[in-house]
């Protein structure tokens, strides 16, 4: 199959994750888990979604980039040569290049509304709640995509852009990564993916039971999930044809509402990776797809970025009117639940339109190579 198409199973869950995050922001201001009963932990534990981005990264990476596995850098390892190999440097920095052309300039523009809001809000005498948080330092590491690096505090200007700042650094190692990883044969990256989930579970231990971690230690929760996805597109192809896909898909939906309702941050990861590994199964044995998906859902996923990226805005503009009003989220708890939605939409699909689709095609005019012919690596 064409590498470089989008899988629709894909899409459709990145709008799910996107909104699986955004409930859980929601709950942390107005608490309406509480009314969910035993349903409660499944919104309790949203931030998961942010590993399920983290993970999906890696393996859509590492699918459509063959020309930086080993077999891209070195074609005579095992297919046949198709005219002279490109060095591999100039095919990193075009990556960097593209990769950089398709999240800056969304991220560039939110910081700037961003600065522009926090100013508007202390010419009107209404300080941020943590005000040593919007420092000069902090917002230079923002614009230098930095925050989530360990140098600001969590809660730093627009705080869930730790995430584009983790994915940068992602994207920074990602030749280098994919490179050696796809020397691995598949048995040895599956005993790989399961050291990954092992670290992972000794970071949770670590950080008493949980993996909500952002910008203090955001990359210790990111590279293992990351590379667990760049792994995962290794041996697609060795399991696509004959494992059951709709079986397993269904399996690890089933476990991923469990693990979050008993609360286990690593179980629940482990599971959207068997997810996200059965659904990409899928499309390469080029089988119809599993979940449903209207177009507008497939929107969703499409526009995941900008909801994503937007929700600060939202919240800031919804925290000024509200204490403008006099009001907090708690004690308008429906109005502020509907503001949230409506604003991170309306705010999500203009910058989509405007900023984020027409960046992303000028990125991949100006960067991008023609595709690879060049497929999957297969064991023997």
């Amino acid at each position: 199959m064409n590498l470089r198409q989008e899988i629709s199973d894909l899409t459709v869950f990145r709008a799910m994750l996107a909104a699986w995050i955004f409930f859980y922001f929601i709950d942390v201001d107005i608490n309406f888990s509480a009314w969910l009963g035993p349903f409660a932990g499944l919104v309790r534990h949203g931030y998961l979604g942010v590993d399920g981005f983290f993970m999906l990264s890696g393996l859509i990476l590492a699918r459509v980039h063959p020309e930086l596995s080993r077999a891209g850098v070195h074609p005579q390892l095992q297919w046949e040569k198709f005219g002279d190999p490109q060095p591999f440097h100039p095919r990193a920095w075009r990556f960097w290049a593209t990769r950089l052309g398709r999240i800056y300039p969304l991220h560039l523009v939110t910081i700037i509304l961003f600065a522009v809001l926090f100013g508007v809000g202390a010419a009107a005498g209404l300080a941020p709640h943590d005000a040593a948080s919007f420092s000069l330092p902090a917002f230079l590491e923002n614009v230098f995509l930095l925050q989530g690096w360990g140098f600001s505090s969590p809660g730093a200007w627009e705080y869930p852009s730790w995430l584009i700042s983790a994915e940068w650094a992602g994207y920074l190692l990602f030749p280098l990564l994919w490179y050696i990883v796809s020397y691995l044969d598949h048995i040895v990256s599956i005993a790989f993916i399961l050291c990954c989930l092992t670290a992972l579970g000794l970071i949770d231990v670590e950080y008493q039971h949980t993996l909500n971690l952002a910008a203090g230690a955001g990359l210790l929760r990111f590279f293992p999930e990351f590379l667990a996805g760049i792994a995962a597109a290794r041996i697609v192809p060795n399991y696509a044809d004959f494992l059951p896909t709709r079986a397993l898909a269904v399996l690890a939906a089933a476990l991923v509402l469990i693990f979050s309702l008993l609360g286990s941050d690593v179980l629940t990861v482990a599971a959207l990776w068997l997810l996200l590994f059965s659904l990409t199964m899928q499309a390469d044995a080029e089988r119809p797809p599993l979940l449903a998906h209207p177009g507008w859902l497939r929107w969703g996923g499409r526009l995941s970025y900008a909801l994503y990226i937007s929700f600060a805005l939202a919240q800031l503009l919804l925290a000024l009117f509200f204490r403008h009003q006099g009001w907090t989220p708690a004690s308008h708890s429906l109005l502020y639940a509907a503001g949230m939605l409506g604003v991170t939409f309306a705010v999500a699909v203009v910058l989509h339109t405007t900023v984020e689709v027409p960046c992303r095609r000028a990125a991949g005019r100006w960067f991008n190579a023609p595709a690879s012919p060049l497929q999957p690596i297969r064991s023997k």
